[in-house]
Formats: C-alpha cells, sequence, structure tokens
C-alpha cells in the first residue's frame, strides 16, 4: 500500500506539473499561485474523502469525492491529448496558445462524453450449449460485476441493474467482486435495494480487491445484507445440475482454487467466480465456466485492447479458454477511479445454459 501511495503521489504530481507548465502562459500574475495551491488540494483530496467516507461522513466524502474524481480524469485528458497535439503540431505548427487552448477544450469534451457513457449500461447475452443438462432445461444466468458502491457510485448503479433483472427474470444472480468500495455503514438502503432481486435460485458473491482495500468484513456483511451468499473457498449445489464456486481475491489472502473445487460433483456444470479474469490452467479440469470481472476493459479502450489482454485472458466479453471451458469477462457497472469511460461502456451479461443433443438424462 505504501508502495502504491508514492507511485500515485509520483505520477498524479508530474501530471499536475504538466499542466501548469502547459497552462502558465495563460495564466496570469497572480493565479499562477492560485493554480499551484488548487494542483496541491486536488492531488491530496483523495486522502481527504476517503478520510470523511471512513468517519461516515457520507454527503461531504461524495462532492469531495465527485469533484476530485472529475478533475483527476480531466488532468489524465489533458496529458494524454497534449502529446498528442504536440505530436501533431511538429506536422502542422500551430502557435503556442493555440496548441494549449486545443488541449483545454478536446480535453473538456472527452472528460464530458467518457463521464456520459458511465450511465449506458450495456447488456451482452451468452449461449452456452453443455451436455450437463437435461434436454429442454434452460438456466439464465445474470452476471454483474465491479459497481464500487462507496464515495461516488451509489443508487443509480444499483438502478441499472434492477432494470435488466425485472426485465430479464433471471434464474440466478452472481456478482465477481468489488461491489463494495467505500464504509457501507449507514448505507443499509442500497443494500435493501438489492435485495429486491430474489431469483429462484439464489444469489451468489465473490470478493474483489477493493473489497479488501476498504475491509471485508464490512463488505460481507453488506453483501449478505442484500441476500447474496459470499462464496469464500468454497462451493455450494444449486439446483439439480448446477455448482457455483468462489474464490477471494489475492488482494486478501487469496485461495487455492482446487482446495475451494474440492469434492464438486463433475458431472454437474461447475460455474467458478473469481474477481480478476485469469485463468488456471489447472484449474480448468474442474470447471465448464469461469465469471469474472476487473478488468473495466481498460477503461479507456485501448488500454484494454493492448495492457490487460496481454495480463488477462480478455478484458471483455466471452472467450473459448478450451474445448468446451468458457470464461466471460464483465467491464462492470461501476467505476473505481474517476467516473469516466472512453468506449468501454459499462455493462452486465446474461449467460443461458441449454443443452441441444446429448444431454443429460433428467
Amino acid at each position: 500500500m505504501v508502495l502504491f501511495l508514492l507511485l500515485y503521489l509520483t505520477l498524479y504530481s508530474f501530471l499536475h506539473v504538466y499542466l501548469y507548465r502547459k497552462v502558465s502562459p495563460l495564466l496570469g500574475r497572480y493565479l499562477r499561485p492560485a493554480f499551484g495551491v488548487f494542483s496541491l488540494y486536488m492531488i491530496l483530496s483523495p486522502f481527504l474523502w476517503r478520510y470523511l467516507d471512513k468517519e461516515g461522513l457520507h454527503t461531504a466524502s461524495y462532492y469531495v469525492a465527485l469533484s476530485g474524481l472529475l478533475w483527476m480524469g480531466y488532468v489524465v485528458y489533458f496529458f494524454l491529448t497534449g502529446l498528442t497535439v504536440d505530436l501533431v503540431s511538429k506536422l502542422k505548427p500551430l502557435p503556442v496558445e493555440r496548441r494549449v487552448s486545443l488541449t483545454l477544450v478536446l480535453s473538456a469534451v472527452l472528460s464530458a462524453y467518457s463521464h456520459l457513457e458511465t450511465y449506458y449500461l450495456q447488456v451482452y447475452r451468452f449461449v452456452i450449449n453443455t451436455p450437463k443438462l437435461p434436454e429442454g432445461e434452460e438456466i439464465k444466468i445474470l452476471h454483474i460485476s465491479d459497481l464500487h458502491l462507496g464515495p461516488v457510485m451509489g443508487e443509480d448503479r444499483i438502478d441499472m441493474v434492477l432494470e435488466v433483472y425485472e426485465r430479464e427474470k433471471p434464474d440466478m444472480v452472481v456478482a465477481t467482486g468489488d461491489m463494495v468500495d467505500g464504509n457501507m455503514r449507514g448505507k443499509d438502503h442500497l443494500a435493501d435495494l438489492l435485495r429486491a432481486v430474489n431469483p429462484p435460485l439464489g444469489k451468489y458473491a465473490v470478493l474483489g480487491n477493493h473489497e479488501f482495500y476498504r475491509g471485508p468484513e464490512q463488505a460481507v456483511e453488506f453483501l449478505e445484507r442484500a441476500g447474496f451468499e459470499v462464496l469464500r473457498c468454497g462451493w455450494v449445489n444449486v439446483g439439480d445440475h448446477i455448482v457455483v464456486a468462489g474464490v477471494d481475491d489475492p488482494a486478501g489472502n487469496g485461495c487455492d482454487e482446487e482446495k475451494a473445487l474440492k469434492g464438486v460433483d463433475p458431472s454437474r456444470f461447475v460455474i467458478l467466480l473469481k474477481h480478476r479474469p485469469s485463468v488456471r490452467r489447472e484449474t480448468l479440469p474442474l470447471i465448464d465456466l469461469q465469471l469474472s470481472g476487473h478488468s473495466h476493459g481498460g477503461v479507456l479502450f485501448f488500454v484494454g485492447l493492448t495492457v490487460l489482454r496481454v495480463l488477462y485472458e480478455t478484458d471483455r466479453g466471452i472467450r473459448e479458454v478450451a474445448p468446451g471451458k468458457f470464461i466471460v469477462v464483465s467491464k462492470g457497472v461501476g467505476t473505481g477511479g474517476p467516473p469516466m469511460r472512453l468506449l468501454s461502456p459499462p455493462d452486465v451479461a446474461v449467460i443461458t445454459l441449454y443443452c441441444k443433443g446429448s444431454c443429460k438424462p433428467p
């Protein structure tokens, strides 16, 4: 954690120095020191809103966090846009003032669009044919992930999920981590909203890295109040033909997947809930489907298409990782950092299991 904080302070300070150097020619004598003070406040604001959240001052935490995170997203866009404008200006020279003005405007446009994109939830539908179900039986699963309920993300994200749930009427709901990203004490109304999701085959959840950052005990308490069965290195039979297993994220103590799956009936369709979309080849013979989140599609689409697809199986959607073995990765409903996305909109997945052909006897 200390290393992460040092890295954050170094990188975010560098971005503000870059911004200051770019805009200082446009600032007057008195605005330059004022901008320096403002930058220092914004760099330190995450410590303030996390403190306010921890103390249960949720309203103050919301406004400090929202303004600080929107600014953080803008600064990142300013850096990326500034590099791009400078590169283009080498081909077609522009005056310094025009380059800076263009960078300021483009960054604002990208920030506004990216914030709006977080409200446009996509629903992906995947169908998996498996011989482990009786012919004619279908099981519909709603897969949600990464709501990041906390200082900024709240009732609006849950409403997105509820709308899909009411429309799709799934048999089962699973949540693959980072549902909680703040102090949830005093936010029982959010748990009660999620409790309205009551599918016939139950609701199951695992813990992601942010649950461990904010305190796994209060996260489990919140999820259980919301009606989820939290699977921490274990499994449960669901109905007559399904097994749902779950493991903690490595940010906690982690969990040996073989231990979590020990004793499962291989004739059942085995679903593994795992926050990070990494697949252990040693575990593949024991499972049929892995459901994961964590990636957010890179938040910025080019990060997902490059970095994350090197680190993980994929940054989004479905992939067959071995014959008859699948992973489905959600880009998540919320965001853990700035409430912005660029061509990586939030999503949930509706996965239908069925059998056609050689099926298990009823």
